[in-house]
């Protein structure tokens, strides 16, 4: 329960999610990716064991997430397309994560009034995510931001309807986009020239903490890191004790010349 409470309270920077502007055709400054920071939070706290017997302050964190990741898209100026296929792809994540962790007395009233019926009046994001993923995805210039978003997504490990067709279908669909993002993707471009699961979940974020910095350093860089800061400590330490010895010790008195 601790673990999820964290995970129900806003994050500080989740209101002040804006950005640029794009196009249908076009991706914004931020994209659509790093507008997930706080959904994929949510759901890998769930994933990790997060349970709670509170849906209702469920209900209403994720509420917040959608909210702001509604009025997010609106500031970064997609179309309104764009931002009704990204909005029911964040809904049908967050649905299939709580239904899934949920306990078997809460599970059956959140699927009787899940958020896709809540915010949309509809009960079938599980398959209209990936018939717009595939629509999408054959469009002569299709929006790169959008196939992002549908690829974070799937990363969090949304299954839809692929929780019956299989996860093999699953895998072949995710490698095909994939193969188109590296192809769309300029080679400079940070996310360009790697597989979509090879790239981290925000590197497109700017202004990184410290923490995620540090995270992503191999064991080898960080043990080094800890010598060097162990010997720096020690040599500073070195110096004190032998200015407080200088102090303490008396002057040995010299013997007057004959």
């Amino acid at each position: 329960m601790s673990m999820l409470t964290n995970t129900l309270t806003p994050a500080r920077g989740e209101t002040a999610l804006m950005g640029g502007s794009a196009s249908a055709n076009r991706t914004s400054a931020g994209g659509i990716r790093d507008l997930l920071r706080d959904t994929a939070l949510l759901v890998t706290r769930l994933s990790e064991g997060g349970h709670t017997d509170d849906p209702a302050t469920l209900r209403q964190r994720c509420k917040q997430l959608m909210a702001a990741f509604s009025t997010a898209l609106d500031q970064r100026g997609f179309a309104a397309d764009v931002r009704e296929d990204a909005e029911v792809t964040q809904c049908g994540l967050l649905d299939e994560a709580v239904l899934r962790h949920l306990n078997a007395t809460n599970r059956p009233v959140w699927d009787a009034q899940p958020l896709q019926v809540e915010r949309f009046g509809e009960h079938d994001a599980g398959e209209r995510v990936f018939i717009r993923l595939e629509q999408r995805m054959r469009e002569a210039s299709p929006n790169v931001a959008l196939l992002e978003c549908y690829a974070a997504v799937l990363g969090m490990g949304f299954m839809g309807r692929y929780a019956r067709e299989g996860e093999a279908k699953r895998s072949v669909l995710i490698a095909s986009l994939s193969t188109q993002l590296e192809k769309l993707r300029p080679e400079g471009s940070p996310l360009g020239g790697r597989p979509v699961a090879a790239r981290p979940f925000f590197a497109d974020r700017t202004g990184r903490r410290f923490s995620d910095w540090f995270y992503r350093l191999s064991p080898w860089a960080i043990a080094g890191l800890a010598c060097v800061a162990a010997a720096v400590i020690w040599l500073i330490w070195a110096q004190v004790l032998d200015a407080q010895l200088a102090h303490l010790v008396p002057a040995v008195p010299t013997a007057p010349r004959p």
